[in-house]
């Protein structure tokens, strides 16, 4: 299989390579992109939106001239697979949200995620010099990556870049994506402590007769536990 992994925010494709790891070991492809606005270094992340986001990655495909692949999203990735799936549905052959946002047309990341997230979010956005979000270390440690260990902690931090804004706060443009009624699935990991788990049980809950699959690891458990993951996956695709 052909795999396209998308990651949330405050990461690049980097996020991936231990998953991509074990599935190109498997001999499946994998392509994992970094998302505009979210490579390392002193980039200009200064006004960039959800669809500028999601446009560079629909690019990458094209580029790439991808056929019969399965899109994965992460967290804010999801919105983003469906938003390449609504556009380029004829060639995907799964999307599979590991979770993830899902929203329907005209929503935005910030319409379904708990009050508290967007408040602070916000705030942060407008105290930065760039509309961007940075990740509070307390809670990368404490609700994102409780389960890495010191080594992987002290890896994997220090890439960590702000987050455009925009890609939580702009409703989105779906209008074909539920009406093409592509096979969907959704992954839970099962120690995500990033939002309520209900709140990820709502967002699979939208989707129509979805593959449904868990595996071990908290919110960056593509990190933390690579190989739980892949096997995750490959279960549901």
């Amino acid at each position: 299989m052909k795999f396209v992994l998308v990651r949330g925010g405050w990461q690049g494709g980097w996020a991936w390579d231990g998953v991509a790891t074990v599935l190109t070991s498997r001999g499946h492809q994998v392509l994992a992109p970094t998302l505009r606005g979210l490579e390392p270094g002193d980039v200009d992340r200064a006004g960039l939106t959800f669809t500028d986001l999601a446009n560079g990655l629909l690019e990458d495909i094209l580029m790439q001239d991808l056929e019969g692949f399965v899109l994965v999203g992460h967290s804010g990735g999801g919105p983003v697979v469906q938003f390449v799936a609504d556009r380029l549905g004829h060639r995907v052959l799964r999307t599979v949200f590991m979770s993830a946002w899902v929203l329907e047309d005209g929503e935005s990341i910030n319409d379904v995620r708990p009050p508290d997230s967007v408040a602070a979010s916000r705030a942060l956005a407008i105290r930065s010099h760039d509309n961007t979000v940075s990740m509070d270390p307390q809670q990368w440690l404490s609700a994102f990556m409780q389960d890495a260990t010191p080594e992987q902690v002290e890896k994997f931090t220090p890439r960590l870049v702000p987050t455009p804004f925009g890609w939580f706060d702009q409703r989105i443009e779906i209008p074909r994506f539920f009406a093409l009624r592509l096979p969907v699935s959704y992954l839970f990991l099962r120690h995500d402590k990033a939002v309520p788990k209900e709140t990820f049980q709502r967002m699979a809950a939208r989707l129509h007769n979805p593959r449904i699959a868990d595996c071990d690891g908290s919110h960056q458990a593509m990190l933390t536990r690579p190989e739980a993951v892949a096997e995750g996956l490959l279960s549901i695709s």
